[in-house]
Parts: structure tokens; C-alpha cells; sequence
């Protein structure tokens, strides 16, 4: 007990460490996602949908469209540690929007991923019928 003592501060100090390195990891993360988003958005309307919660773990569906409605990139993010990174989805390249939402296509993902996809389509057509490309979702999530 007596080292414990003798050490409170230097314990505190290790934490603090810790806590700015995993700090520094997050926007080292954050920075990634969002280069590739802007790469993304030259390409055509773009939009990130989100399924999932804090405790089961959350995926993150980046769909861009082409003029004729139908996607041209689709690419999920998942994972539970910092080095997770937007990994392609080819499957669902070419399919019409109106497909995806409708659940017609039979894709092997997962139900949170397929209702990330779902969301980020709805979030795709909503910008498309009222023309607001910058505009939020309800979870700050969106167009991009």
C-alpha cells in the first residue's frame, strides 16, 4: 500500500499519458475518414449512414451515387479499436438506390450493415428529391 502512495503521482501521470495517446489515435482516425471522404465526394452526392449503438458496436455505411441513381462507391466502417478503416463493398456497386432500399437485393452483410446502407440510401434520396446536398441527418450524420 505504502508504493501506491508513494507513486499516486506518478500513476496519474502514466493515465494522463495514456489518455493523450489514445486522444491523438482517435483524430488520427478521424483525419483518415475524412480524407477519403472528400475523395468520395468528387465523385458524385455522398452520403454515411449509421446502424448500431455504443455497447453492440456501430457500422458506418459511405455510399455516393451517380446521376442516374445508382452507386458508384460503397464502402463500410466497423471495428472497435482506432485502426479501423473504410473497407470497399464491390457488392453493391452498380445496384440502383431503389434497390437497396427496397431490400430486394439478396447481399451477403450484415443486418446492421445492410441498415447502415438503408439509411445512408434514404439520406441519398431525401437530398436528391429536395436538392440539399449539405444538409444533416437527425443523427449529424448525413450528406457530406
Amino acid at each position: 500500500m505504502d508504493i501506491i502512495t508513494n507513486n499516486f503521482g506518478l500513476i496519474f501521470l502514466i493515465l494522463g499519458a495514456l489518455w493523450l495517446i489514445q486522444f491523438g489515435l482517435a483524430y488520427w482516425q478521424m483525419r483518415r475518414f475524412y480524407q477519403r471522404m472528400i475523395t468520395l465526394r468528387q465523385s458524385g452526392l455522398t452520403a454515411i449512414g449509421l446502424s448500431g449503438n455504443r455497447y453492440q458496436g456501430r457500422a458506418y455505411a459511405v455510399l455516393t451515387i451517380d446521376e442516374d441513381d445508382r452507386i458508384i462507391h460503397a464502402e463500410q466502417f466497423s471495428g472497435w479499436t482506432v485502426f479501423a478503416q473504410l473497407r470497399p463493398m464491390p457488392q453493391l456497386i452498380g445496384m440502383p438506390l431503389q434497390e437497396l432500399l427496397n431490400n430486394e437485393a439478396n447481399l451477403p452483410i450484415s443486418k446492421k450493415l445492410r441498415s447502415a446502407c438503408a439509411n445512408a440510401a434514404r439520406d441519398l434520396q431525401a437530398a436528391r428529391g429536395k436538392g440539399e446536398i449539405n444538409t444533416l441527418s437527425q443523427a449529424n450524420l448525413g450528406i457530406v
